[in-house]
Order: C-alpha cells, then structure tokens, then sequence
C-alpha cells in the first residue's frame, strides 16, 4: 500500500493506493452485500452515475434471487468514468472508500468496514474492427446486443429493485456457459468466465472473415 496524490478538478486528492497488493477479500454475509450494495448504488444515483448490476451480483439476483452466499465482493457496472473519477471525493466523504484505480477497467472501493465493490468500466474498444459489434468491459470485448436495453428497475435483491441488462439470462449464459443456472465455486465461476471472454476476439474475427469471404463471392 502506498499513498497516492492525483488532480480532480484541479484540487488534490490523497488515498491508500493497493495497485500491486494482492487481492485478499474474506466471505461476506448476504446483509453485508446488502448494505454495501445499498450504499454504493445510493452514492453514485447522487452522482448521476448511472449503473447496473454485473458479474456475481447480477447471476446471485438472476439466478437465486439473491446474493450468492460466501461472496467475496460486490460487482457493478459503471457507464462513465470521467463522471466517477470526478465523483472520489464524495464518495469518500460519504464513506465508501477508493483503493484501485485501473484506468478504462476498474475501480475499487472498500466500505468502512473494509468490504470490497468493484466498479467495471464499460465503454467504446478502441480498435474500429471492434466498436461495431462490440463493449470493452474489465478490459476484455463483450457483444454489445446484451447492452442495447439497460431496465432500471429489472433485478430483484434484498427488499430493492436494481438496473439491469434487459434479458439478463442472455448475458449470464454467454458469461458463464449453459450451466450457469447450476451453483459452483467462485473459482470454478471465475475460471469459465475468463475463458469464455478470453476467446471471444478470435471468435468474432472468425466470423468477419467469414461474412467478408461471401461478400465477396456474392459480388463475384
């Protein structure tokens, strides 16, 4: 850990920078994921941020409708970062609390009681051969058709309602496999996630190559 000074509208802004620590994240309670839940997605509707749900959170509401007991963290989705890096210095005021700041990516935060959220970053890929098809979420490409239709109110968690990807099953599936209906270890959901993702460019160029070969035979 190391302390970190960077510029927010031109004022300085001092934290307890983890970029480097391992990641050590404990179990939390369903209540602990609840209130930290609440807090964080009460701070950024301050900010005018908007959100939805990702990763655990979203396939716990999907798929138990609830959190998913034993988790390790809370995972949003965030749409503007600019927006977010302007907004670290009421969250912390507010209590919620940066440690990992990976521009474009992620951004990490802790509660006073040191439970962990991750905000992902979605955005435009840089590459043209990508910004078609295609979001930047955590630094890997997703498909942007699960990403057309954001529902405000479309997950149920604890005793509120949180915005989600319309058809989150869709989304889940192509995350996680066809058996993401089935409960398995965070490493075992971790380790199909990242596989799935990881594959996905070379997949998607199989098929542009694919589409711009009949294209040419249909001219021909």
């Amino acid at each position: 850990m190391k302390t970190t000074t960077i510029l927010i509208n031109g004022s300085p802004f001092t934290y307890q920078d983890e970029v480097g620590d391992p990641f050590v994240y404990g179990s939390m309670s369903v209540d602990e994921m609840d209130s930290l839940l609440k807090l964080s997605t009460k701070l950024l509707d301050d900010c005018g941020i908007s959100f939805f749900l990702a990763f655990g959170t979203l396939l716990g509401a999907v798929r138990e409708s609830n959190f998913i007991k034993g988790d390790s963290d809370v995972d949003i989705i965030v749409t503007d970062e600019k927006k977010l890096y302007n907004s670290l210095p009421y969250l912390w005021e507010q209590g919620l609390y940066i440690d990992r700041i990976f521009e474009e990516e992620l951004y990490s935060f802790h509660s006073e009681a040191r439970h962990p959220v991750d905000f992902y970053i979605m955005r435009t890929p840089d590459h043209w051969m990508y910004k078609k098809w295609c979001v930047s979420i955590r630094g890997f490409f997703a498909p942007k058709r699960f990403f057309q239709t954001i529902v405000p109110d479309g997950c149920q968690l604890g005793d509120q309602r949180y915005p989600c990807p319309q058809n989150p099953e869709r989304l889940l599936e192509w995350w996680y496999g066809k058996t993401w209906r089935i409960p398995q270890s965070k490493k075992a959901t971790e380790d199909v996630l990242l596989r799935r993702i990881e594959k996905f460019p070379s997949k998607l160029l199989g098929k542009m190559r694919k589409k711009l070969k009949k294209m040419g035979r249909d001219k021909s």
